[in-house]
């Protein structure tokens, strides 16, 4: 049975790391990566949020980790990259990749590091994975692995769409003080309303109270009448 790991990296010459030292309070989140083959520079799609956005442009033509640079769509609070790979500077952990069977799923980095949710085979290529990294450069640390199949909450009672959508409001820093996200953004990310997503994000948390602290408290009855008809019934899929 394959299993799903969350791992953090740090020290090797990850890619924008120079940039995002110049504003530090950014994260950028790989949208997708591509090459023409396994010899060229890959290219980079990144959104990046949550910091200064003039210091990180600012930073990019210096920024000895990446060649070519543009910014191709601007939300505001958001903006989307596409930035060319220098791979004589970086640690390309593609090999790795290949020689134990992963497959990376998502990858989010802040100055201070990468986390990286990745699937593999087994817990045996989990191992060799991280031995892999460690030799390449990394420090890795272990965050989180479950078996493919649970989607890391049924421990916890959780369905497949609640776990998503609180690991994504977590990582995001919905959970921060203050808050890095707003429920607006996250909403858009699901591609559902605001009203379904904070049901959906309630009755998460509710479920891992549950099975940590407590009961969860009983509904009072109006009120969850009320938001399940104003959702259009999004409760149903939870």
């Amino acid at each position: 049975m394959s299993l799903i790991a969350e791992l953090r990296l740090a020290d090797a010459q990850l890619v924008l790391r120079p940039s995002l030292e110049a504003a530090p309070g950014m994260t950028l989140k790989r949208e997708w990566a591509t090459a023409a083959d396994r010899t060229a520079d890959p290219m980079l799609f990144v959104w990046a949020s949550g910091g200064d956005f003039e210091a990180f442009e600012a930073a990019l033509p210096e920024d000895p980790t990446i060649g070519e640079h543009e910014c191709i769509d601007d939300r505001g609070d958001r903006r989307l990259y596409r930035v060319t790979v220098n791979r004589e500077v970086t640690t390309n952990p593609t090999p790795i990749d290949r020689e134990t069977g992963a497959s990376r799923l998502s990858i989010e980095t802040t100055v201070d590091g990468a986390v990286l949710e990745v699937r593999l085979p087994n817990r045996e290529a989990l191992s060799e994975y991280i031995s892999r990294l460690r030799e390449s450069g990394f420090t890795v640390d272990l965050l989180r692995a479950h078996d493919a199949d649970d989607g890391g909450g049924s421990e916890y009672g959780l369905s497949e769409k609640q776990t998503e959508a609180l690991r994504e409001a977590l990582h995001a820093g919905y959970y921060e003080v203050p808050r890095e996200t707003d429920l607006g953004t996250l909403a858009e990310e699901f591609d559902i309303s605001e009203q379904a997503l904070s049901e959906r994000l309630r009755r998460g948390v509710s479920s891992v109270l549950a099975a940590t602290v407590g009961e969860p408290t009983e509904p009072r009855v109006g009120i969850e009448a009320e938001t399940s008809a104003a959702v259009g019934g999004a409760a149903d899929d939870e």
